[in-house]
């Protein structure tokens, strides 16, 4: 039995902590999962807790964890073969508490494409010879590391993946668009004040967002309407005309496979990482760019053989990124370094 500990940094919804979630409950028979996030706040605290996954919190309040958090990882850390980090503050933590408690199984996922700022960077930069390997969840996040000196020989690219059986394909809109639909963290890297703007120059259309940040505020006084965060999108997506995908810079972008499994045409910002993704199925535009957002809305809207073609595209290109294809390169790559010398 390999007992795997995930230190994430917190458990709110984003890529990085919906793929801790999916490695703990769809773990192999031979796996056994556990939690220790730096910070204890998030709704998908509940999900692990339902699926029966440990959690050890290591430091209750917002703001820096001091030195009493990394000895709690450090003393956790021997009951485990491999120590597996998610985002800044869960590399940085888990990588000294590992050190500390003398694991050197340690695993590290790059889950974006941008680095932090400048200090936060050369401290990710000087941690990394304690860490056994890299996963960028696309070749462009992986690029993050081998850029910031991380020998390639300790980098592997392991793509995120859906459980692709959650959406359903619908039929093509027989009518123009009217509801677009954006899902993720309502804050600057995702675009959607650039959205905002976008959907006002297209008559017809209104604006549905999903997901909590500090542009909440400011994207309902520009007319969007809010969800909040939502456990499961899927009815919202099977509701949605358009999902746009506007962000600045992205690791992945599990909505872009979520909704092309169900079947809805995708706008996305042509940027690394996300390109990887949708491929030729959807409707890419230049980052930062309102004016083409405007224009690619306005295609969609007057374009159907355009509507149906990504309609059509989506779901085979999303088959490609399965959440069981994920779990199996993990769990291939845990047996790898608890091998090793």
């Amino acid at each position: 039995m390999l007992r795997i500990l995930h230190v994430p940094c917190d458990l709110a919804g984003g890529g990085a902590e919906r793929l801790v979630l999916d490695l703990c409950r769809r773990s192999s028979p031979g796996f056994q999962h556990a939690v220790a996030p730096v910070h204890a706040t998030g709704p998908l605290r509940a999900a692990l807790a339902q699926a029966g996954v440990p959690i050890h919190d290591l430091h209750r309040r917002r703001g820096r964890p001091g030195l009493r958090a990394v000895l709690r990882l450090a003393r956790l850390v021997g009951d485990f073969d491999v120590v597996h980090t998610h985002l800044w503050a869960g590399d940085t933590w888990g990588r000294l508490g590992a050190a500390l408690g003398g694991q050197r199984r340690v695993l590290c996922t790059e889950h974006n494409t941008r680095p932090e700022d400048p200090w936060r960077q050369r401290l990710s930069v000087a941690l990394h010879p304690l860490c056994r390997a890299v996963v960028g969840v696309s070749e462009a996040a992986a690029g993050l590391s081998l850029q910031a000196g991380v020998p390639g020989a300790k980098v592997r690219v392991i793509p995120n993946g859906v459980d692709l059986t959650r959406f359903v394909p619908r039929p093509p809109l027989d009518r123009p668009p009217r509801v677009v639909l954006g899902v993720g963290r309502l804050a600057p890297q995702k675009g959607f004040d650039l959205l905002a703007r976008a959907v006002r120059r297209v008559p017809g259309l209104r604006l549905e967002l999903v997901g909590e940040g500090p542009q909440a505020e400011a994207l309902a006084a520009e007319g969007a309407r809010l969800h909040g965060w939502v456990p499961d999108v899927a009815p919202l997506l099977a509701a949605a005309d358009v999902v746009a995908i506007p962000s600045r810079w992205e690791g992945f972008g599990l909505v872009a496979v979520e909704a092309m499994a169900s079947g809805v045409p995708v706008i996305a910002s042509a940027i690394p990482g996300l390109d990887e993704v949708v491929g030729d199925a959807a409707l890419r535009v230049p980052p930062e760019d309102v004016d083409a957002l405007a224009r690619a809305l306005g295609r969609l809207a007057e374009e159907p053989d355009l509507r149906r073609r990504l309609a059509g595209a989506g779901p085979a290109r999303a088959a490609g990124f399965s959440i069981e294809r994920t779990v199996q390169a993990y769990e291939a790559l845990y047996r790898e370094l608890v091998a090793a010398r």
